[in-house]
């Protein structure tokens, strides 16, 4: 999936759903968050012995999301995401001991976000909803290659797998158009895939996110 398809196809099913409106009032209706995010791994095994949080370490990465908005309560948000948790220097495959492996988690998410309140300088708020995680374990950070599967070297170890997530945020509103943001997410991701890496060691995976960052509103004055 390239970066940020979900996000071009959510702007293209609102404008069909705003057909008639103007393109400014459209646009008014619209936001941008940029986040920073730490993000660690919780209770899914890794193999019969180890979590995976006992594989990687906290991870650093960033969020992207474009908002809409249905009500002063309401919106609904196409967030990418993408995450990098380096693996523990004691726990490095053999063959990447020169390297730096990392569990890489980039995200796309469609989430709904309600906002308990409306119209105050802080807005605390819920979210939810799920999408796609194609998550791998690579030789490098930054263009590495996918390891073999644990017990099927004849595939890679990674997957695009399903995930869910839900999360509790504040909006604190600095300028007319601008707020900062802070928001703790669970991630819910279905990993496990049998078939694929020939084991069921390695399970259903989950993640806490804590993300800072800014929001920019186009409409708000």
């Amino acid at each position: 999936m390239k970066p940020f398809k979900l996000v071009i196809h959510s702007i293209i099913i609102l404008m069909i759903l705003n057909k008639g409106v103007s393109a400014a009032d459209l646009l008014s209706k619209f936001s941008v968050k940029f986040i920073p995010t730490g993000t660690f791994a919780l209770a899914g095994n890794y193999s019969d012995t180890e979590k995976l949080r006992d594989i990687v370490q906290f991870g650093f990465g960033f969020g992207l999301t474009l908002r809409y908005e249905i009500n002063e309560n309401f919106f609904i948000e196409a967030d990418y995401s993408h995450s990098w948790m380096f693996i523990k220097e004691d726990k490095k495959p053999f063959a990447y001991k020169e390297n730096t492996p990392a569990f890489i988690m980039p995200m796309y998410m469609l989430n709904g976000t309600f906002f308990l309140k409306s119209g105050y300088k802080i807005e605390p708020y819920l979210t939810i909803g799920g999408g796609i995680c194609p998550w791998s374990f690579t030789s490098k950070a930054l263009g590495g290659k996918s390891w073999p599967a644990p017990a099927n070297s004849d595939e890679n170890f990674s997957k695009s797998s399903f995930g869910l997530n839900i999360g509790l945020g504040v909006e604190w509103f600095v300028l007319s158009r601008a707020s900062v943001i802070g928001e703790v997410k669970y991630y819910y991701i279905f990993a496990r895939d049998e078939n694929k890496f020939g084991t069921d060691d390695f399970t259903e995976q989950d993640f806490i996110s804590i993300r800072l960052g800014i929001t920019y509103y186009f409409g708000k004055i």
